[in-house]
């Protein structure tokens, strides 16, 4: 019986033998290809080794696992780990290093000492790289947490990795040259933290098919990309804040999914082509007031891939182009109206229906600034809904009427007409029911002949008078067959009497 309970419990290691003797080692009996399995399901190459306490026939089979993961293992004994790999069999199909991180950072100030275990550190990164390009795998994931300083660490993945089919780097020091030859078989790039040239190594992936770069620092700050296979592209150029893109060229005519994020200082060129693109997020920031009309400056341009507010089968995307402008006193854009439309459709990179207005004024008038954005031919045919969000500055300089100010330029756009046919729904956050504002919202009724639905929502701690609201039902019962609300109290939304259609 308690022989019984033992072996039930794994008190013996004697597993199956039969009552009162030396039982068979099961163990040990176990077909290869089983313990294989065993030790694939601890999804870590160290502790698979470390099973080899329990028989004599488990040790080394670890090193035919189809996965070695290795985490937080000191990179001594993970170089001797991967050194001590047989090469000429079959290749594991992926290779998953993170290197533990040490908590003293080292400081480039920190004198020889210091400097010494840099370049060891350096030594050590390229000798496991080399280690592991060795036993060709198939899939690598490598992740060094630790930040060097310098020397960057050049890796060429050609000559390192030239069968692997994916490749995944996150290391803040590594910087990837121009590689000497092909990678035939890589599909799947993906680095973070790391530095590269893109120009140079996308076209020898010609069967790539993701790449993705976070927080990159581009060689030569150009985005270049063309690759005839190419369908996810993610491009985060942030953490190089001083750097400044002048190019982005992409020609990749099986795109679907892009994101990219960069910085420009206005000398912008941009070269896009990707025909059946499917989802976008589109960012460029502009450092200093270089490229703006009027007192307008632009801070941003977005596009954005959002979904529409249908149901299961009915959900279908739509692209929606965004404008961060901020008002800028004294500094103003005269006579560059041709330029600030030639800099707003470079970044037009997919048909939109869709343009989001986001306008950072200290009152500023802005009615003849947006009567002139929309009057871009690509925004006036394509534009179905609008939205304008008025965030209020709190200037010192802040604009009045008493002021001469070139907003309110040029005087007539109150009295101009456009044709806005496309335009179907209108949204302007912020409403104060100031004069400027309700001569906007009568050149857009004017304009828009296809207007279906106008929301207005008040600026935060705004009520209007009753002259205002007379003034907004007046507007609103002129055109009947638009339904019309505004944002009365915080969280509801009320209808103006007898405005909304019948």
């Amino acid at each position: 019986m308690d022989e019984d309970r033992a072996r039930c419990h794994g008190g013996h290691l004697e597993l199956g033998g039969p009552s009162g003797g030396r039982g068979a080692d099961l163990i040990s009996a176990l077909p290869d290809d089983v313990i294989i399995l065993v030790l694939v399901r601890l999804c870590s190459a160290c502790a698979a080794v470390r099973t080899g306490i329990l028989s004599h026939r488990w040790r080394g089979l670890w090193t035919r696992l189809p996965d070695l993961i290795f985490r937080d293992v000191v990179p001594g004994s993970l170089l001797t780990a991967l050194s001590s790999l047989r090469t000429g069999g079959v290749s594991p199909s992926l290779i998953d290093i993170l290197v533990p991180k040490v908590h003293d950072k080292v400081s480039p100030r920190a004198g020889p000492r210091s400097s010494l275990r840099r370049r060891q550190t350096a030594n050590y990164v390229s000798s496991l790289l080399r280690a592991a390009a060795r036993l060709s795998p198939s899939a690598l994931r490598f992740n060094h947490p630790q930040y060097i300083d310098k020397p960057y660490v050049n890796v060429d993945l050609s000559a390192y990795f030239g069968r692997a089919t994916s490749i995944e780097v996150q290391a803040p020091f590594l910087f990837f040259p121009d590689p000497w030859s092909e990678l035939p078989a890589l599909q799947s790039l993906s680095l973070s933290g790391c530095g590269v040239g893109l120009a140079a190594l996308v076209p020898l992936c010609p069967r790539l098919r993701v790449l993705r770069l976070a927080k990159a620092f581009l060689g030569d700050a150009d985005i270049v990309v063309c690759s005839p296979l190419l369908e996810e592209l993610i491009v985060d150029n942030t953490k190089a804040i001083s750097s400044s893109t002048g190019r982005v060229h992409v020609k990749a005519p099986m795109l679907k999914r892009l994101t990219m994020f960069f910085r420009t200082r206005g000398d912008l060129s941009v070269s896009f082509s990707a025909p059946v693109l499917e989802r976008a997020s589109w960012w460029c920031l502009y450092s200093g007031a270089t490229v703006g009309l009027d007192v307008w400056g632009l801070i941003a341009a977005r596009l954005e891939t959002q979904d529409s507010d249908g149901h299961g089968e009915d959900i279908h995307h739509v692209h929606v182009l965004c404008l961060h402008m901020f008002a800028t006193h004294p500094v103003t854009y005269r006579d560059k109206e041709l330029g600030f439309a030639t800099e707003i459709k470079k970044h037009m990179i997919k048909d939109f229906s869709g343009l989001e207005v986001y306008l950072t004024t200290p009152d500023h008038v802005f009615g003849a600034f947006l009567l002139r954005l929309l009057v871009i031919n690509r925004i006036r045919t394509t534009t179905r809904t609008l939205k304008i969000i008025l965030q209020r500055s709190e200037m010192k300089d802040r604009c009045t009427p008493l002021v001469n100010c070139s907003c309110d330029e040029p005087k007539d756009w109150r009295t101009q007409t456009i044709s806005l046919t496309t335009l179907e729904k209108v949204e302007i956050k912020g409403f104060e029911g100031q004069d400027h504002e309700f001569d906007f919202l009568k050149l857009i009724f004017r304009c828009a002949t296809m207007l279906k639905i106008v929301t207005l929502e008040l600026s935060e701690g705004f009520t209007p008078d009753d002259d205002q609201c007379t003034k907004l039902h007046n507007i609103f019962m002129a055109f009947p067959s638009v339904e019309c609300s505004f944002d009365h109290s915080p969280g509801s939304m009320y209808e103006i009497p007898s405005c909304a259609p019948k």
